[in-house]
């Protein structure tokens, strides 16, 4: 298990940088999404090592990609997952995700992207879009809240589009 994997070279190291590359809980956040032994996953640019152990424990196939290498890719996903940053529009990601597939981004409510993004997928042909607030924010995920749930509160941003 990841947890006990990780908590021991965090409790060594003893750095902030080693909770947020290592701790289990950065994979909270993708909960919502409902990864699969069957799902082919395409995350890119990660910024944590147990959230790609995770989803290798979680998927059939996990393909990381750096930004500037994701038209390298040459399979289809069907989850893309970004996290933290946009690193390229939805509609150049959907040319490597599959038919029926998902494109997930998580990002700091501090960037003010929602909006932005959710437009981006729009344009893009994406018309299911599901919303959630994390809190307390997208590294650290302990509480996810449909976007609408008024009992929900501030928090960053998970985005799930079909």
């Amino acid at each position: 298990m990841i947890q006990e994997k990780y908590n021991r070279q965090i409790f060594e190291a003893g750095t902030i940088d080693a909770i947020e590359n290592l701790s289990h809980m950065r994979s909270n956040v993708l909960s919502p999404v409902g990864i699969t032994k069957g799902d082919s996953v395409l995350i890119i640019q990660p910024d944590c090592e147990s959230i790609v152990e995770w989803l290798q424990e979680q998927a059939a196939q996990v393909t990381v990609a750096m930004e500037d290498s994701i038209g390298e890719v040459k399979e289809r996903s069907n989850i893309i997952i970004n996290l933290g940053h946009l690193s390229e529009t939805p509609s150049t990601l959907k040319k490597h995700l599959s038919e029926g597939g998902r494109l997930v981004y998580a990002f700091s409510e501090k960037d003010r992207l929602s909006n932005f993004i959710k437009n981006l997928l729009k344009e893009a042909g994406f018309n299911d879009i599901t919303t959630f607030r994390v809190s307390p924010d997208y590294l650290f995920t302990t509480e996810i809240y449909a976007e609408d749930y008024l009992g929900g509160g501030a928090g960053d941003y998970l985005l799930i589009a079909k």
